[in-house]
């Protein structure tokens, strides 16, 4: 009895893309090794600390204390609520900036000029954020730009110099405002690539029906940006979330921990107070929360792919 040709295409079809698979795995694996050692294992071992209290000498069984303690403390919930506002307000401003500053790049004016402008305003992403959180700080001291310029305007008085960064009702604030002033770029970059990616037709079909600029932005332009501005909330608000430079460089968390944010609670609380326990359980927390949003980020990119 003769084989069916097309049943033996599909085999063959089939063992060169199980092969195809077990060759881009072997290439893989080195990589995934490496990511293991570095991340996977790190992961587990502060999942496992932060059931225990850990010592420079000994490590003691705890169970759930830590996190217990972790609930119970005031200076958690005051630090995470801090986290909090410095990730909405960065990520709200950063969508803000960025969203007017690609309409204007977007818009029919002078090319030289646009193309000037965006390269412009491209600088402060390109900057690290320990190197931006430093010229901040000398921006923003007693006799720094900031006062000096508000003296000029006549906001403040001669005799007066304000301390931002050591004042506990702005020192956060002027954290926010030094993070957006960094990264409202990549905003303005991903909506700009979203803006040139909406057809033209749309609009001129909009104009010919007399559709008001305002409108066109609500019914064209925003249902248009609806995937990107999703993608780079989502990314902005994970990376906000977990900064650690800029708040460290800046105010080191002070004054009175006013501008305190996980990340830096973390790190402060494992190596200059030695309580390595329950630094692991905050990070716990901290990971937690990442991980939710990673996952509406992930499964969010699985469909749009599919």
């Amino acid at each position: 009895m003769e084989q069916d040709p097309r049943r033996h295409e599909v085999a063959r079809s089939f063992r060169r893309r199980y092969r195809q698979e077990l060759q881009a795995y072997g290439f893989l694996w080195p990589a995934l090794l490496i990511l293991g050692v570095l991340m996977v294992y790190p992961l587990l071992q502060v999942m496992r600390m932060s059931f225990y209290e850990v010592t420079l000498q000994k490590e003691t069984w705890v169970g759930l204390d830590n996190y217990a303690q972790l609930l119970r403390t005031s200076l958690f919930w005051r630090v995470l609520w801090q986290t909090i506002l410095f990730t909405a307000g960065s990520v709200s401003l950063h969508l803000v900036i960025g969203l007017g500053l690609a309409l204007l790049l977007h818009a029919k004016i002078n090319i030289r000029f646009r193309n000037l402008m965006r390269g412009m305003l491209i600088i402060p992403w390109l900057l690290a954020p320990t190197v931006a959180g430093m010229i901040w700080v000398l921006m923003l001291a007693p006799f720094g730009v900031a006062n000096g310029l508000l003296i000029s305007l006549g906001v403040l008085d001669l005799s007066v110099t304000f301390n931002w960064l050591g004042n506990p009702d702005t020192s956060l604030l002027s954290v926010t405002a030094m993070n957006v002033w960094r990264a409202f770029p990549f905003f303005m970059v991903m909506l700009l690539a979203g803006l040139q990616a909406i057809p033209d037709e749309l609009y001129e079909a909009a104009d010919i029906d007399g559709t008001t600029p305002l409108a066109k932005f609500w019914y064209i332009t925003l249902p248009g940006l609806r995937g990107v501005i999703a993608t780079v909330v989502l990314l902005d608000s994970i990376w906000t979330f977990r900064a650690f430079d800029p708040v460290y460089v800046m105010t080191g968390g002070g004054p009175m921990n006013s501008s305190e944010v996980l990340a830096t609670a973390i790190y402060f609380d494992a190596f200059q107070k030695f309580k390595f326990g329950y630094a692991s359980a905050e990070a716990m927390v901290m990971f937690l929360i990442l991980f939710v949003v990673s996952a509406v980020y992930v499964r969010r990119a699985v469909r749009d792919i599919g």
